[in-house]
């Protein structure tokens, strides 16, 4: 009875032993459920939402990675509030500088240093860092440095970006402002800001939708910490397709100049599809999803946004 118990165990650890390597590229589903609890309250998801996109995470204490399990419901009303804050950015130094002085560049220039800086630091960095990392020599297994140099290749990506939605903001055009006259939509002229501030509203909240988008797709890489992992546990279907109806409704609303409410629905899929296929490039070449990964996903989906609206210009307002 002592050999055949003994056999047993050893048939056990070698079985675990055996069944270790299949969960070793990323967390397995045993691992996604123990990362769905305990779950934290709204006033906690709100908190470790800021504390994720936002770089913030040297002021106060550190979160335990759990209550990033509620962090996904937030990022998109995150995101409205940064678009706020570049429309009223750009409506502030346009009266000093675009009404008064004629110079079209300072608004555009002021949003672009507020996102490098502050609020989209963060998301141009993982896009820059994730092309640092697919694109050099080193194996994407290893976990990435945040203090090491940057390749070339990166190095020009992060002008590029800069650069890229510099120009997608400043060619934007101003115009006279336009409301509904006739059906259901007269009823809201409150909420139609004039066009140009359009985009700069809607771009950051397409941003962080994409970083939904992307935790939703494929699994977590073994190098991702916690904080991610519990965030991506939490992404499910229902959750983005909840969080996309703040940025569909306010698309199909605001390029429906002659009450096509389909031009708007129809920029959101491009910006879905093409950020889609940047996430899923990223997470099959870099081992699954990181930090780093989501973050470039948000980047790429507000830059296709803003090329897309501005490509679609002559549709909205022409």
């Amino acid at each position: 009875m002592s050999t055949q118990g003994t056999s047993t165990k050893r048939d056990a650890a070698f079985s675990s032993s055996v069944a270790a390597p299949a969960g070793a590229a990323g967390h397995t589903a045993g691992d996604t459920e123990n990362e769905r609890g305990p779950r934290s309250s709204p006033w906690q998801g709100l908190v470790a939402a800021i504390r994720y996109i936002l770089p913030v995470r040297s002021l106060g204490s550190t979160l335990p990675a759990h209550l990033y399990a509620g962090a996904p419901r937030w990022i998109v009303p995150i995101g409205l509030v940064i678009g706020l804050a570049w429309a009223g950015l750009f409506r502030m130094t346009w009266r000093v500088y675009g009404e008064t002085g004629g110079l079209r560049l300072i608004p555009s220039l002021a949003i672009v240093l507020l996102e490098s800086l502050f609020t989209g630091v963060l998301l141009i960095l993982g896009l820059v860092r994730t092309i640092h990392v697919l694109g050099g020599n080193r194996p994407v297994t290893e976990r990435l440095d945040p203090a090491a140099p940057l390749s070339p290749s990166a190095t020009l990506a992060l002008v590029l970006v800069v650069l890229g939605q510099w120009i997608l903001i400043a060619s934007i055009p101003v115009v006279n402002p336009w409301w509904p006259t006739m059906g259901w939509r007269r009823h809201f002229n409150f909420l139609y800001p004039a066009p140009v501030y359009r985009p700069l509203l809607l771009a950051p909240i397409w941003g962080r939708w994409g970083l939904l988008a992307a935790a939703c797709i494929g699994r977590t890489s073994r190098n991702a910490d916690a904080e991610t992992v519990a965030l991506c546990a939490n992404v499910r279907p229902s959750l983005l397709l909840y969080s996309a109806i703040l940025p569909l409704a306010l698309s199909a609303v605001y390029f429906a100049r002659d009450g096509n409410l389909l031009l708007g629905v129809i920029a959101g899929l491009i910006v879905f599809g093409i950020t889609y296929l940047a996430a899923v490039v990223m997470a099959r070449r870099g081992g699954g999803q990181t930090r780093q990964s989501l973050y470039a996903a948000a980047q790429v989906a507000q830059l296709v946004f803003l090329a897309v609206y501005r490509a679609l210009w002559p549709l909205i307002h022409g």
